[in-house]
């Protein structure tokens, strides 16, 4: 399966605002948050398109967008994932461990990923997606009072 990180245009937020809804509905089997007025809130989201130091990216793979995945470049000059997301119908197929490479390839500097501790498959995911690469893991409690997996990894430039 051919996979890309195509980054998302400006005209595409409203499906990048579906999946998001998607993705947060999903964490919420990991923590404790409503929507509001029918949607959960995500106060970033348009700072995607105005912010030098943050990116929204697709995962499409062979022509179907499967995915999606959010970055930011801290004032330190590391990355963050703050969000990445596969559709579960592109699960287990290759796609998220393609996409993430591509995105730590496309951006080599240190990488801070960070998932719900109770989320094993994403843990487990993001530890096969790092490695061959150096990195330093932590639990620590989040900012809804939830146990976290944090990895901080160092991506060479190539």
């Amino acid at each position: 399966m051919r996979v890309e990180a195509v980054a998302v245009a400006s005209a595409e937020k409203p499906q990048l605002w579906t999946e998001l809804q998607a993705y947060i509905a999903e964490m919420t089997a990991y923590v404790d948050i409503a929507p509001v007025n029918g949607a959960f809130e995500y106060p970033a989201f348009p700072s995607y398109w105005r912010d030098d130091n943050r990116w929204p990216f697709w995962a499409v793979a062979d022509g179907a967008r499967a995915g999606f995945a959010l970055l930011r470049r801290d004032a330190d000059g590391s990355m963050v994932m703050a969000e990445f997301y596969i559709r579960p119908d592109f699960r287990r197929t290759g796609v998220g461990l393609s996409f993430a490479r591509q995105l730590f390839a496309r951006y080599p500097a240190t990488w801070v990923l960070s998932e719900f501790r109770t989320n094993r498959a994403a843990v487990a995911f993001w530890r096969r997606a790092i490695e061959g690469y150096r990195y330093k893991e932590r639990v620590y409690v989040g900012g809804m009072g939830t146990e976290r997996v944090e990895q901080r990894v160092i991506v060479p430039p190539r």
